[in-house]
């Protein structure tokens, strides 16, 4: 249920972007909700994943099929597509269980080049702070500010409110292999979709 909310979110926050400016604030606040559901999904195949590896590679193949998608609908960001971020948040994270604090120093170097997005540390936060909600809102909180302050947009603000939902235990029934593969396939699909939504709401002419 909450990476149904996640990848929904996502959805409304884009196509606000691309369809609905004039909703573009409402829409964008559910949006901020999306990033920090994902990345407590990333810390949670981490902790349970049977084949990390198969988990990490699976990750790079979603991400790199993205990225042309990214690049053309976001052609002045110059960075990888957030998914990216998500997938070095979990790698750092394993070579900090692996060789300790020294692994988070490859974090400010990613961030610097503008490999990443700041949202990296939203991963961080919700794997340390995980088992401590208070704690955990109140990092999220200062984190938001701190983007609100840097970029102005007042619809990051709505972002912690994402710490609510990850200790919620609604569930669906959906089938194994839908909630196995589903978003590997809709992450990049539904940039592929708002391109050709585009295209025809936009011909080229010739």
């Amino acid at each position: 249920m909450i990476k149904l909310i996640a990848f929904m979110t996502m959805v409304i926050d884009h196509s606000a972007i691309f369809f609905f400016p004039e909703h573009e604030f409402i829409m964008r606040s559910l949006g901020a909700l999306s990033f920090p559901l994902f990345a407590y999904f990333i810390t949670q195949g981490l902790k349970y994943t049977k084949d990390l590896q198969l988990y990490i590679i699976s990750l790079v193949t979603c991400a790199c099929i993205t990225q042309p998608f990214f690049n053309i609908l976001f052609p002045d960001l110059h960075r990888l597509n957030d998914l990216y971020t998500l997938l070095f948040g979990l790698i750092i994270l394993v070579l900090y269980e692996r060789y300790g604090y020294h692994a988070f120093y490859l974090t400010l170097l990613l961030v610097l080049a503008n490999v990443v997005s700041i949202y990296i540390f939203i991963v961080f936060a919700i794997y340390f702070l995980h088992h401590r909600p208070v704690y955990l809102l109140g990092a999220m909180t200062a984190f938001y500010l701190l983007v609100y302050h840097l970029s102005g947009a007042a619809y990051v603000l709505l972002g912690p409110a994402a710490v609510f939902l990850m200790y919620s235990r609604t569930t669906i029934p959906f089938p194994k292999i839908i909630q196995k593969y589903f978003y590997y396939v809709a992450y990049p699909g539904h940039f592929l979709i708002i391109i050709l939504i585009n295209s025809a709401r936009c011909p080229v002419s010739p």
